[in-house]
């Protein structure tokens, strides 16, 4: 049965335990749209409210409504290429340079030399928040399945074959060898970053206008097909190019998670997607899997419950009197397991 945990009671069982498990884990964590919250809402329902407007049949509200989705988002990107002072914006790149901050820290304070400093984050949002966050960190490798070779076009190709690489660092003079820490960024819905090229998807980060109040239907469909993104909505494929890499994804996700000795960390996570839902509590049969979420609110607390109570491998955080749990509080949590790992080092 999946125990929970209250901030407020059990703080010190949570960080002992979180310690434990990121010392001697391979460790993957799950990031949903809770993450780039306030510059981005979250995402709530939108998946289920557009396939049920698809499958009403009325095609141009369903549309019009997935636009609304993406432009919200685009918006935020365009922010983050013009460098625009917008105060959510800088608060949401600051939770998760925090963040990855942190990932390197525990990367390099682990004591084991069986695994290697790598670390994978799955997540479902498009931004391009944690692209933006990773840029001051010159000692750490941010993973994100493009194979960015000598090229006079500037092309570079994604391909899943790049990610799960170690990169050493090795003297000139002296023989040693050190392990860069490492992040496998893994977005599994696609992202703003991707463009479809044929059968290929290249890396494009593009500042894209929004349609005017006065917009036709055309120009939506148009501007929400260019994407290379799956889409909330019922079939979650526009393209056999999307549906094929969404599938190798979810392989991927799977796969990581049968792995011995894995952690899984959720945040901002409803676990709604019915698709990740499934392959997670598929896994949780693999006794050596942990899942750890953080849940945001009671409610939240009440949902990974009623999905994760027959799984004795799953902890759930929860606020209670707190309130809510967020990006700050997922942060304080993570940093403060930092000092055992010092002290498991001596």
């Amino acid at each position: 049965m999946a125990r929970v945990y209250s901030l407020d009671t059990a703080a010190d069982e949570v960080r002992k335990n979180l310690a434990r498990l990121f010392q001697s884990g391979n460790i993957n964590f799950l990031i949903g749209s809770g993450a780039s919250c306030p510059a981005i809402p979250s995402a709530g329902n939108v998946e289920q409210e557009i396939a049920d407007l698809f499958e009403a049949g009325t095609e141009d509200t369903a549309y019009l409504k997935l636009y609304d989705f993406l432009a919200r988002i685009q918006d935020a990107t365009n922010k983050l290429i013009v460098n625009a002072a917008d105060p959510t914006n800088t608060t949401v790149v600051r939770n998760y340079r925090e963040y990855l901050g942190i990932i390197e820290a525990i990367l390099s304070e682990r004591r084991t030399a069986l695994l290697p400093k790598q670390a994978t984050i799955f997540t479902t949002n498009y931004d391009l928040f944690i692209e933006e966050a990773s840029l001051p960190f010159s000692a750490l490798r941010l993973n994100d399945g493009f194979s960015r070779v000598p090229s006079l076009t500037g092309r570079s190709e994604y391909s899943s074959r790049t990610f799960f690489t170690t990169t050493s660092s090795t003297g000139n003079l002296y023989n040693y060898k050190v392990d860069i820490p490492c992040i496998n960024l893994i977005k599994l819905h696609g992202s703003l970053s991707w463009k479809k090229d044929g059968d290929n998807i290249l890396f494009s980060v593009m500042n894209t206008p929004l349609l005017p109040a006065a917009k036709t239907h055309a120009q939506v469909r148009a501007f929400v097909d260019h994407y290379a993104v799956v889409l909330p909505e019922a079939t979650k494929f526009h393209t056999t190019l999307m549906d094929s890499t969404y599938y190798e994804l979810l392989r991927i996700y799977n796969n990581e998670l049968d792995r011995e000795g894995t952690l899984l960390v959720s945040f901002g996570f409803s676990f709604g997607d019915s698709h990740i839902l499934g392959i997670t509590q598929r896994a949780l049969k693999n006794p050596t899997l942990k899942l750890v979420a953080f849940a945001f609110s009671d409610a939240d607390q009440e949902k990974y419950l009623a999905r994760f109570e027959r799984y004795n491998n799953v902890d759930i955080i929860a606020p209670n009197t707190l309130g809510s749990i967020e990006f700050p509080k997922f942060n304080e949590v993570l940093r403060s397991i930092l000092p055992a790992l010092e002290e498991q080092k001596k």
